[in-house]
């Protein structure tokens, strides 16, 4: 297993960068999911400070809640005989509450800057296991979030079972494809998400992470949105109108609003023109198969 060695850099001031990612299958009714890494990216700024404060900055939203952030230094620093506490800074071009993995994006390089801070060694699984707990303790994730974590930490697409916390398959795919989200204006929260109805579609989605596991997770993330979107009465519309442009696969990404697609170059114009009226914002990607740094 890959380690990870973390050394101290610019007098205590630590920075690490993590990627974000769209869902291909949502874990929140069956406990399996997937997610592919997309290339907006979250940074974090860790200072050691001589006191316990830990104060944190969330500069592309400082009305959001600073407890993951305070739960991601609490548990690294629990792996140390340390009394300090921090300054973080967290920087991203994920939109947050939109279901684009920007909480499991910030836990993950919040913990990576952390570590770097206190010059401690952990593998790529302990890494993981470190942000998904954060996560669950902050109440920000109903699975754990296990696949959104991994897809942002490890890039790629990656196929999870969050219920056992194991990673299933982790596999680098074609990043020539083009990444198109629509972004409506309205947030949605994981944590307040009612998703009574998904019992009746239980087989279908586990289908559909077989279908993953298998390679076919173009047809997984447009089958995915569908029924995510019946289920938690968002939107499909964007997603109807890019495949109908072409697009190889386009679906409610997390618990939404947003819904993500992916298509060849040739056909990001007929797309983009075919959204011209739809509210919100539009944001144009790549597919991101690097890890976390």
């Amino acid at each position: 297993m890959l380690k990870y060695w973390i050394y101290w850099v610019n007098d205590m001031k630590t920075l690490s960068t993590v990627h974000g990612a769209i869902s291909i299958v949502n874990a929140i009714a069956t406990g399996q999911g997937s997610a592919l890494g997309i290339s907006l990216e979250t940074c974090a700024e860790v200072t050691l400070t001589s006191d316990s404060l830990v104060e944190v900055i969330i500069n592309n939203d400082k009305s959001e809640n600073i407890g993951l952030a305070q739960e991601c230094f609490k548990l690294v620093k629990m792996k140390t005989s340390e009394s300090c506490g921090a300054k973080i800074i967290v920087n991203s071009d994920i939109p947050i509450g939109r279901g684009l993995k920007s909480s499991s994006a910030a836990a993950t390089a919040i913990i990576l800057s952390c570590l770097k801070a206190f010059e401690i060694v952990m593998t790529e699984k302990e890494i993981l296991d470190l942000s998904v707990q954060a996560s669950k303790n902050s109440g920000v994730t109903i699975t754990g979030a296990l696949d959104d974590t991994a897809a942002c930490f490890l890039g790629g697409l990656v196929v999870t079972n969050n219920s056992s916390n194991e990673l299933l398959s982790r596999v680098i795919v074609n990043d020539d494809y083009s990444i198109l989200i629509h972004v409506p204006n309205h947030k949605s929260y994981t944590k307040d998400v009612n998703y009574s109805g998904s019992d009746e579609f239980i087989h279908s989605l586990d289908t559909l992470i077989s279908m993953a596991l298998e390679g076919n997770y173009l047809s997984a993330m447009s089958l995915n949105g569908m029924i995510y979107s019946r289920i938690l009465k968002q939107s499909n519309e964007s997603a109807i109108l890019a495949l109908r442009n072409n697009a190889l696969a386009a679906g409610l990404s997390g618990t939404g609003p947003s819904v993500g697609v992916i298509c060849l170059s040739e056909n990001k114009s007929s797309i983009l023109d075919s959204w011209k009226n739809l509210d919100g914002d539009i944001i144009t990607a790549k597919i991101n198969n690097e890890k976390g740094l």
